[in-house]
């Protein structure tokens, strides 16, 4: 209840602040110029995933003052919390070389490594703040101070409460009160600016005793320079950042004890440079570094700002780095960037060649800054003390290792004009490990070894047979399992203008992914087993014939004459056992009925492989591996375990295949600035193992589907109307493969979206 009503004392005074604002703005100036723009977005389709969202943004301003807000009616939108009312709101006030703004503001400064604010509603990010922002801009410099609070949604599976199995609703909402300034000063041709900022965050996370769901009050501040250079013929910029992330005294110590927050710095720097001597004259040469290395997250956990607190600095968005491609595939392929722990560049040259076009070369590659290794005692098992490590140590170059997620993608491109077609052609290669994990168990070897203390009972100073001794746990199963992709993928475009604002589009996308899992299983020492033998080798069981079915060997039952030969029965009594005194057993004679059928029965039938005339069982084996054999020391399994499949169309089994192969084609058709048509056909070669969900067959499929096969196949059919100048209406029908999709580097996971519509309309007025 208390909750509920928080809830509308803020709604209300949401809508009291935007009222009074609205009224000051009008009486201080009653001649204004007014403006904004209406964003309705609607989807439904057989999958239920439905959304519904209406945006209306408005502007009124004058000489010295304008103000905005944004209105949202949603229910539910297609990411993010339903909303009804008003969304965002702010005025600023401009004169002279004072601005000032007061509601839902966004700033940056620099390239980001402290502040960079937006409202990114594709992958559901909103790092604005609601308060104040006063600036003073002079030709010598520029100065701004900030303060308010903010509100984050955002969704995580590592966060425990109302977990949203569709990854559309938010779940996890962290609390800021911000505070900072920065000053950028202006030398000519050179600028150098100063800014530092503090976060209190109240960050929800899980008890690491109970697991509920908890919170607890973190500190983050972050201060740094920057610095930039233009001339003729080359510019630079460098930024460097510091962090602090701290937990006040006041904090119980079960968080102080569960995780230590890592202190450290981050960088990034850009050189670009202009040829203007023949033959490259026209060309560019781009180099970008970052270096964020403000957290150490390991493996496991490479993703988790919930019990990371440290890299939860949700304000500091640097670059990224990266290229980010207009290609659907390759935009899929496109890595999460972890802005608190990833060092990387990005190299790009491009310039004009004679009158074809331009070409354009880019080399990208990142990693985690550290190599993470797991280590163990050896007085226990593995299995229960193994622990991720780290050095915590600085490096300048991205690794290469597995340990550290690298990624790296060579992208060529040539795009131009040939007469009145427009042409792109690309080609790129894309190599990355998204998740990688290690495991270790350990066993005992049964034998001394010299650094394992033991009871020296005789005092010689040496271990003696039969002395006791402390067993290591030093025969180590090391198991490592981590996913990989590597990618072949060509984009093109052609674009035919036939005149009179009349224009053919054809796209053409391939791509040959390879996707799956890659094992490698090692053992340190040979599996110990004890060899009753002597033979050296470990012996499986003895193998029987259970003709009675009672799971063990049944030697055959004793007769009056066995027992008589192991001196049970004596010579003054064979009288009474050997009836017919003929000195051998003959039916109707004594002998040990063990089940009770009255039959005498003879020994199961056995393999009796070392001649002993009794049946044995397994040597007893230390199976470290659980594999139920003897394994020796080094590598028992290096494989690769594909993530696709087809299926047998006769048996309908299912038959694992090494690559996919993707296919997608645009046709679209136009006429500027009016109208447009296309049709968009993907198609896959092969499935993805995991839960597949029977596609509908829509009308135009079925269409289609008279002249292609539609098996893993997706069609959609969109037109776009500019209804005039001001209005654009876009409509969507079919079906849509879903995916990856990234934005600065933020990346969330779009659903399919089977056999629905799309309706967009946008008008500015």
């Amino acid at each position: 209840m208390l909750k509920l009503i928080s809830k509308i004392n803020n709604q209300a005074m949401n809508q009291f602040l935007f009222i009074f604002f609205f009224l000051f703005t009008v009486s201080l100036y009653p001649q204004i110029n007014a403006g904004g723009n209406t964003v309705l977005r609607f989807g439904e389709n057989k999958n239920e995933l439905n959304y519904s969202e209406v945006l209306l943004n408005m502007n009124l301003s004058n000489e010295f003052l304008n103000t905005w807000f944004q209105f949202e009616y949603s229910k539910p939108p297609e990411i993010g919390s339903s909303i009804n009312g008003l969304r965002k709101f702010r005025v600023d006030y401009s004169k002279g070389p004072i601005e000032l703004s007061v509601g839902d503001i966004y700033k940056i400064w620099g390239r980001g490594l402290i502040l960079n604010q937006f409202d990114d509603q594709d992958v559901n990010l909103d790092n604005g703040y609601r308060g104040l922002s006063l600036g003073l801009i002079e030709d010598k410099y520029a100065f701004n101070f900030i303060s308010g609070l903010s509100n984050i949604s955002r969704i995580s599976t590592d966060y425990w409460k109302n977990i949203d199995e569709d990854s559309r609703k938010p779940n996890y909402f962290s609390q800021h009160s911000l505070f900072g300034s920065d000053l950028e000063l202006f030398f000519g041709q050179f600028s150098l600016g100063f800014s530092a900022l503090q976060s209190r965050e109240n960050h929800p996370l899980n008890n690491p005793l109970t697991t509920m769901a908890d919170s607890v009050r973190v500190i983050h501040r972050v201060h740094g320079f920057r610095s930039s250079f233009e001339a003729e013929s080359i510019t630079g910029y460098i930024e460097i950042s510091d962090k602090l992330t701290l937990l006040p005294k006041s904090e119980d110590d079960q968080y102080k004890n569960s995780f230590n927050p890592f202190n450290g710095q981050s960088i990034f720097g850009n050189v670009n440079y202009y040829f203007n001597h023949f033959p490259l004259d026209g060309w560019s040469l781009t180099m970008e570094y970052k270096n964020y290395n403000t957290s150490k997250v390991n493996p496991s956990e490479k993703d988790n700002f919930v019990r990371n607190y440290d890299m939860n600095l949700i304000f500091t968005q640097p670059p990224t780095a990266l290229r980010e491609h207009s290609s659907v595939f390759l935009a899929r392929l496109i890595p999460q960037v972890n802005f608190s722990d990833e060092v990387g560049y990005q190299l790009s040259l491009m310039g004009p060649v004679s009158n074809l076009g331009y070409f354009t070369l880019n080399y990208q590659t990142a990693s985690r800054t550290n190599i993470w290794e797991k280590v163990f005692p050896d007085t226990v098992n593995a299995l229960l003390s193994a622990k991720w490590y780290s050095d915590s140590s600085t490096t300048f170059m991205p690794y290469k290792s597995n340990v550290a997620l690298p990624y790296n993608e060579l992208y060529i491109e040539m795009e131009g004009y040939i007469e009145n077609v427009r042409y792109q052609l690309g080609f790129g290669m894309t190599k990355k490990i998204p998740d990688y994990h290690v495991s270790y168990n350990s066993g005992q070897n049964n034998i001394w070894n010299t650094q394992e203390p033991f009871e020296d009972q005789n005092n010689n100073g040496i271990w003696d047979n039969g002395e006791e001794f402390s067993d290591y746990y030093s025969i180590v199963n090391e198991r490592i399992e981590n996913k990989y992709v590597e990618a072949f993928t060509i984009p093109s475009i052609l674009n035919f203008n036939i005149g009179n604002g009349w224009s053919i589009d054809l796209k053409y996308e391939f791509q040959r992914l390879k996707s799956g899992v890659e094992y490698l299983n090692t053992l340190s020492s040979d599996e110990f087993f004890q060899d009753l033998d002597g033979d050296g080798t470990w012996d499986l069981a003895e193998i029987f014939i259970d003709a009675n079915s009672n799971g063990i060997w049944d030697k055959a039952e004793e007769t009056w004459y066995d027992l008589w030969q192991s001196g049970i029965i004596p010579d003054d009594q064979l009288y009474y056992y050997d009836l017919d005194g003929d000195g051998l057993f003959t039916s109707g004679e004594y002998f040990t009925d063990v089940d009770g059928d009255e039959t005498w029965d003879d020994a199961e039938e056995l393999n009796d492989t070392d001649g002993d005339g009794i049946w044995d069982d397994a040597e007893t084996l230390e199976d470290i591996n659980y594999d139920g054999k003897w394994t020796k020391k080094g590598v028992y399994i290096d494989s690769l375990s594909s993530n696709f499949y087809i299926k047998d169309p006769k048996t309908n089994e299912l038959i694992s295949k090494e690559f996919q192969n993707n296919h997608m084609i645009t046709f679209g058709v136009g006429k500027s600035p009016y109208w447009s048509l296309s049709l968009t056909i993907e198609s896959s070669s092969a499935f993805e193992y995991g839960p597949q969900k029977i596609s509908i067959i829509n009308p135009l499929e079925k269409i289609i589907g008279n002249v292609i096969e539609l098996e893993n196949k997706w069609i959609a059919l969109e037109f776009m109307i500019n209804i005039n100048s001001n209005t654009r209406l876009d409509i969507m029908y079919g079906t849509q493969r879903g995916g990856i999709i990234c934005s600065n580097g933020i990346c969330r996971y779009v659903a399919p979206f089977d056999d629905g519509f799309k309706l967009g309309l946008t008008s500015v007025f």
